[in-house]
């Protein structure tokens, strides 16, 4: 560990100190053209890939883990998202089934409902024909007793009638004798059906 720290300060130091040395030979006007690719150039390109070299030595790992750990990252989440999508369609098709078995129950209720009222409505009619014939027969019994009993009372009365008038004519018309008769008449009568 302390050998990886110590190479590392080494590459930062050729790094800071290179592009000075490169810069310093050159004579930091751009000597050195004559004919050819300029020195600066080529002691640039030193230092570039220096520089490449070193920031690929340095951050292979960080990046290959940044990377790596980007790739977990998204397969953990392309596999949340899976198990929640397949959680939100079972749910789905836990109330699609739900609803449709709220529908058949409901269906089922309304036919029932449906059912009940037809019976209903069949036993209020049976049962305002039962008080209706009823009704009718109360109604022609009572005109049966009326009738009856206006006849009663009209031979009362025409049996009422007939003795007054009869005794108005029997007094009228008759001796005394002949009531006398008729009175012992009526008494021996009476104490021959006793």
């Amino acid at each position: 560990m302390m050998m990886r720290n110590s190479f590392r300060a080494l590459a930062l130091l050729a790094v800071a100190v290179l592009p000075a040395l490169a810069l310093a030979e050159g004579g930091g006007h751009g000597a050195g053209h004559e004919g050819g690719v300029p020195t600066v150039v080529f002691y640039q390109a030193i230092n570039f890939i220096l520089f490449a070299g070193i920031l690929f030595y340095f951050l292979r790992h960080p990046v290959k883990n940044y990377f790596s750990g980007r790739g977990t990252a998204f397969n953990a989440a392309l596999v949340k998202a899976r198990a929640a999508k397949e959680e939100a369609e079972a749910k789905r098709q836990e109330a699609a089934a739900r609803l449709g078995q709220l529908t058949a129950n409901a269906d089922a209720q309304i036919a029932q409902a449906k059912a009940d009222a037809e019976a209903l409505r069949a036993r209020i009619l049976k049962d305002a024909e039962d008080i209706s014939r009823n009704l009718r027969n109360e109604a022609a019994r009572t005109a049966e007793f009326e009738v009856e009993r206006a006849k009663n009372e009209l031979r009362q009365d025409l049996l009422n009638q007939s003795v007054a008038l009869s005794s108005k004519i029997l007094t009228e018309k008759m001796a005394e004798g002949d009531q006398k008769r008729l009175q012992t008449e009526f008494v021996d009568k009476i104490g021959a059906t006793r």
